[in-house]
């Protein structure tokens, strides 16, 4: 994986539509992920209109866990689910695609009744169930109200471990009432996981742990490596920049960058920078607040790459690009070579839409280069903890565990302030839970570490698991189709249908990169190439079914 500024970008948007929070967040991204998202498009256009079937209106239901799997905590929550049933012929498998990190039920109806839904096709195409399945906590599937007062100790069973094993606590005991002689559990039924950003790493994790539950997973990209520093995460819209022709934006981005930091630095100049960009009262927040709101700017890319919302990164490059007293347009050198980074600086605190990127993402009501906010009394604020509860759940979840920290991708690329270092990325999540250090629940740094041994980092080879990514996606950096510095080297990516049941050696990895694409792209029925994508996946799926067994009982 929509965003907001946390600390791993919600992974991952729809990312049919694709994750994100922001570098820091994904799930926002995921609730537009197969239409495309953004700021001021989101699932209601997609799911809208004459590609809405009959299966429209599909109800939740829910179905009693335990909070803890692996202990003798009594508690339960109810986990919801939601069923498409339609295409069904005894026989065939059910589907289950996980929404991850965030509320489910925006984008069930698009998922399971709109035509265009990759996913409703393919249960279709195999004539089988569909299940959405909603991450526990997260949307109506949590024992307590999450909000940015909720007390650290609720986040206890808030883990990879809890939230993987509730999938086959649910499927060993799943039925229909419309099919009551079948066995649809999966002793007697193929179940196949789908998922794209964290809920692609699910998808693995989940063969890879419990390959009695889950048959065969589709893996869509899916960071599978924990890290602290991901600051790789900015490198790849650097390199997607200049790869679709804006190498004169992201020349100018680095310079006024660096005008920028310089500014900060300065006790004379700090406050007037932010009041530049964010009008009056901006300056009250931090240097590190601050510099978390320039990256806002960047948080459509893993969704909508240039394009999307009014919003884009097209928008933003044409504005900085262009002389306003001529109109002409600057080289693949910029404007800053001639005419200096403060003219490029300027440029961006003018454009239009910055302050009302800010004030979605931040979310805040700040006033703007222009001073005439639309959102009531301005009152920028930029350092508060998160408030919304998909937030709160995935900050803990990196703070805890994946890390995801995008920091400033330092070096000949900058395109984020200095001051949007490491430390600043773990004091969120000091800022965020305040208990969390002093109460032992949450360690002084994310356990990668602990992590990757467990569910194997860039060694994870599940068999029966296609795992895809795209060219540009800035989460690629840390998935096993990775040619990143950071990555294992020599690692080959082949389209060759490993047989049922048995992993590609280490040095290679059964895949699809889309070219020219981001993050979940071949989640999307409206992105060409991912149609190859998934049609690699259903063919290999059709033979690994050939050799499914029944269990006896």
């Amino acid at each position: 994986m929509w965003k907001q500024p946390v600390i791993g970008l919600a992974l991952l948007g729809l990312a049919e539509a694709v994750i994100s929070l922001g570098p820091y967040f994904e799930y926002r991204g995921r609730a537009d992920a197969e239409g495309g998202g953004g700021l001021e498009k989101g699932l209601g256009d997609v799911r809208s209109g004459a590609f809405v079937t009959r299966a429209a209106g599909v109800l939740s239901e829910t179905v009693k866990l335990p909070l803890d799997h692996f202990g003798n905590h009594p508690g339960t929550f109810e986990n919801r689910y939601w069923v498409l049933e339609e295409f069904y012929q005894p026989g065939n498998p059910v589907f289950i695609y996980d929404a991850g990190e965030g509320n489910a039920e925006p984008s069930v109806q698009f998922r399971l009744a709109n035509s265009t839904s990759f996913f409703r096709q393919m249960v279709q195409e195999f004539n089988g169930i569909g299940i959405v399945w909603e991450h526990r906590y997260y949307g109506a599937s949590s024992h307590v109200n999450i909000s940015r007062t909720t007390p650290v100790e609720e986040f206890r069973w808030l883990n990879t471990a809890q939230a993987l094993a509730d999938i086959p606590a649910f499927a060993n005991n799943f039925t229909l009432r419309s099919f009551p002689n079948i066995d649809l559990t999966p002793a007697s039924t193929p179940w196949v996981f789908i998922g794209g950003s964290y809920p692609g790493m699910r998808a693995a994790f989940v063969r890879q742990k419990y390959p009695e539950t889950i048959f065969a997973s589709f893996s869509s990209s899916a960071p599978v490596q924990a890290q602290i520093d991901m600051s790789v995460y900015f490198e790849q819209v650097y390199r997607g920049l200049n790869g679709l022709g804006f190498k004169n934006c992201t020349n100018d981005i680095v310079a006024a960058i660096k005008y920028i930091d310089d500014q900060l630095s300065r006790a004379d100049t700090s406050a007037a920078i932010k009041k530049q960009y964010l009008g009056a009262g901006a300056e009250n927040n931090s240097n590190e607040g601050f510099a978390d709101a320039l990256t806002f700017i960047y948080y459509s890319w893993q969704s909508d790459e240039a394009e999307g919302t009014p919003a884009n990164m097209r928008s933003f490059c044409d504005w900085i690009s262009t002389n306003p007293e001529t109109g002409g347009v600057s080289g693949e050198e910029g404007w800053a070579k001639s005419k200096g980074a403060k003219f490029t600086s300027d440029r961006w605190a003018s454009w239009q839409a910055f302050g009302t990127v800010v004030n979605y993402y931040a979310p805040t009501s700040c006033a703007g280069y222009y001073g005439n906010s639309t959102v009531g009394q301005p009152n920028c604020r930029l350092d508060d903890p998160f408030p919304g509860p998909e937030a709160v759940s995935w900050t803990y979840q990196c703070c805890s565990e994946w890390g995801y920290f995008q920091s400033a991708n330092l070096g000949p690329n900058q395109i984020v302030s200095s001051y949007n270092s490491l430390k600043h990325r773990q004091d969120i999540c000091y800022r965020q839970f305040p208990q969390g250090l002093s109460s032992g629940l949450l360690p002084s740094s994310p356990a990668v570490d602990k992590v990757n041994r467990e569910y194997g980092g860039w060694d994870l080879r599940p068999s029966n698991v296609f795992f895809s990514g795209g060219e540009y996606d800035p989460w690629g950096a840390l998935s096993l189709l990775s040619e990143e510095p950071l990555a294992p080297k020599g690692v080959k990516l082949t389209q060759d249908i490993p047989e049922e049941g048995v992993s590609t050696p280490r040095g290679e990895v059964f895949g699809y990169l889309l070219k020219g694409a981001a993050h979940c792209f071949d989640l999307r029925t409206t992105w060409p190439d991912g149609a190859n994508s998934r049609r690699i996946f259903t063919t290999a799926l059709r033979k690994w079914l050939g050799s499914f067994k029944k269990k006896t009982k």
